[in-house]
């Protein structure tokens, strides 16, 4: 599905110039956002997978720190997360049906990279939840070339 522009709040926490967000769709059809900001002369591409009840503008900031080093960033919010769809009425729910259906959310962020024309080679920076969502996608065959995990959600064990 084509992207379609969606909004970016930079007021809130601003970062490179000429960034601009977009809406994604997934394979089970809910909408996404993932926001991107050039770098002058890329080298390549960060996807950016952040933690739970995080949002795109929280990392406007590191995006200007990538792009100082001539990384691309590509941001996410995820299904339950930021602006993107909820599952459950109460918009202050983060809820999904399993874990794994964040894998959707990671192909649409890879068609919406590519749709983008993002420069390659693409990089993985995954914070918390997003670590958990990124170490899956790198098992399942993540097309990037290295990958940093920030405190990721590894090992939590949660009784039955």
């Amino acid at each position: 599905m084509p992207l379609s522009d969606a909004p970016l709040f930079t007021d809130v926490h601003p970062g490179p110039a000429g960034a601009s967000a977009h809406w994604a769709d997934t394979s089970d059809g809910k909408r996404i956002r993932v926001a991107h900001w050039p770098a002058e002369a890329p080298k390549g591409t960060v996807l950016l997978f952040p933690g739970r009840t995080e949002y795109i503008e929280k990392y406007g900031t590191c995006a200007g720190e990538l792009a100082a080093r001539g990384l691309s960033t590509l941001a996410v919010d995820w299904r339950g997360q930021g602006l993107a769809d909820r599952l459950l009425p109460d918009r202050t729910v983060g809820h999904v049906d399993l874990f794994a259906d964040y894998q959707k959310d990671v192909a649409a962020v890879l068609q919406a990279a590519r749709a983008l024309d993002l420069p390659r080679p693409w990089f993985l920076l995954a914070h918390s939840m997003g670590g958990a969502i990124g170490l899956r996608a790198v098992m399942e065959g993540l097309p990037v070339q290295a990958a940093a995990f920030s405190a990721p959600m590894w090992g939590i064990h949660i009784a039955p």
